[in-house]
């Protein structure tokens, strides 16, 4: 279906719904440079608690993490 075909619908959504949308919006990065930042921030975290093995399959896209609480 080509873009000038598509249907459109009305969605009724609540605000409390939208308004809390909002507020998680704010907390995201409004430029690259603070997506880079953000990047770097969690990058960094990760990479302390990985070895260097580790740290290449998660940049290769082919290991997975997984979070969990620190019993320290």
């Amino acid at each position: 279906m080509s873009h000038s075909e598509e249907k459109k619908v009305e969605l009724n959504i609540d605000a409390d719904l939208i308004n809390a949308a909002e507020v998680e919006l704010e907390k995201l990065p409004k430029t690259a440079e603070e997506m880079l930042e953000k990047w770097i921030y969690l990058g960094r975290a990760v990479a302390k608690q990985l070895n260097e093995d580790e740290q290449l399959l998660v940049m290769a896209g082919t290991g997975s993490v997984r979070v969990g609480v620190s019993e320290d």
